[in-house]
């Protein structure tokens, strides 16, 4: 359906604008009449090449500070009075990221017309969660808007600040890792060669270790297009098994086990699916479709598994706590403390306990590793060029016997 762009003036005589979908320029009007407006001008949007679409695309990007302050924009708003309309109409004119002025231009548009804040974000999927679709819905059904947003972007903070506590602790030794790889391919591609003409024009004996970093050095020159091309296939086909049902499971997994930074993903994960559900239930969203939701966006189908056993024990009448406990992937802390909750009837807040638990467990590991990852990596890398070191030097010895 094509997008009309509009210019119109409102019953106090104020110029605006926006885009509306509509099947011609006519049902456009009609539209903006209806609302009250008096139109002024209504052209088509003409469409953008695919090829210019997509290239642009791909510089297009809705980060979670941009969300915060929005939702903490609009929470301001209608705190103040403004109605829901208005709101958007401000904050999509002042909003700096561009697409997200779009998207909200659009929604503004889309409410106007008498649709509910939530189904006009739900047809924005890749800026607005189904957990935050959810979410808001929960808040107009309620009449609490307002706390539903602040809430809302409270919980991305925190949910970044994890994210990004975890890529810290895993970005460093990879870092450090692929400049090691680096230097060791220099010395072995670059270095080694030379001295092998040395050695062969002077006959020198070489040593087993001397022997064998040579051979990985014609290997490496020789095969070279044959490395690349298997390294590039194996990338390739890890990708598409990834991408199937079972590899996303087994992938996941093994994630969550991998030495000490498995810990890590494993208690971030948990913090997650903790703090998501603890905040859907907190929002009036009945449990069953907050158990969804989690499913959905806990970010580790291994969890996503347990999460769905959850559900369907709660859809059958049962506690939420036997799964947590019957599996080798949550603590059984976390199926106590939730079954406390559900006794209690605090389980929001048990679960939201629970999330800042495992918040402070993440940061203190993140702190443990990179006390420890630094020394570890030098120790690595340093035996790494150790041999490669040995390996040269060893024939000097020989070499110093043959000059004598």
């Amino acid at each position: 359906m094509p997008s009309f762009y509009y210019k119109a003036r409102d019953a106090a005589g104020k110029m605006i604008s926006g885009t509306l979908e509509a099947a011609n320029r006519t049902i456009v009007a009609g539209k903006l009449r209806a609302m009250g407006y008096f139109v002024v001008t209504v052209k088509e949007e003409q469409k953008k090449s695919s090829l210019e679409g997509d290239l642009f695309e791909q510089f297009k990007r809705v980060s979670t500070k941009d969300l915060v302050i929005f939702n903490n924009q609009l929470a301001t708003m209608i705190g103040s009075g403004l109605t829901l309309v208005t709101s958007l109409n401000v904050l999509s004119q002042q909003i700096e990221n561009k697409k997200l002025q779009e998207i909200i231009t659009k929604v503004r548009d889309e409410v106007e017309t008498g649709a509910s804040f939530s189904s006009a974000l739900e047809k924005h999927p890749k800026v607005f969660s189904e957990l935050f679709v959810n979410m808001i819905n929960a808040g107009e059904m309620g009449g609490a808007l307002e706390e539903i947003l602040r809430r809302l972007a409270v919980f991305a903070e925190q949910a970044e600040e994890v994210s990004s506590n975890v890529k810290t602790a895993l970005t460093y030794p990879v870092l450090i890792v692929t400049v090691a790889l680096g230097v060791v391919i220099f010395l072995v591609v670059g270095v080694f060669p030379k001295f092998e003409s040395l050695f062969s024009s002077m006959n020198v004996p070489l040593p087993l270790p001397t022997k064998i970093m040579l051979k990985i050095s014609f290997l490496i020159r020789t095969r070279w297009p044959v490395i690349v091309i298997s390294v590039v296939s194996a990338i390739v086909m890890f990708i598409r098994y990834r991408k199937t049902p079972v590899g996303k499971y087994n992938t996941d997994l093994m994630a969550l086990n991998i030495p000490i930074f498995g810990d890590i993903i494993k208690k971030a994960s948990i913090s997650r699916f903790a703090r998501t559900l603890g905040t859907l239930i907190n929002s009036g969203v009945p449990i069953l479709q907050s158990l969804r939701i989690v499913e959905t966006t806990v970010g580790n189908s291994a969890i996503s598994k347990i999460v769905a056993n959850i559900a369907d024990n709660v859809n059958r009448g049962e506690s939420m706590s036997n799964p947590l406990r019957n599996n080798k992937i949550f603590p059984p802390m976390v199926g106590h403390m939730v079954s406390v909750g559900e006794e209690s009837g605090t389980l929001d807040s048990i679960l939201n306990k629970i999330a800042d638990f495992y918040d402070s467990e993440v940061n203190s590991s993140v702190k443990r590793l990179s006390s420890i990852i630094e020394p570890v990596l030098l120790v690595f890398i340093g035996g790494v060029v150790g041999i490669i070191a040995l390996s040269l030097f060893l024939p000097m010895f020989n070499l110093v016997k043959v000059f004598r």
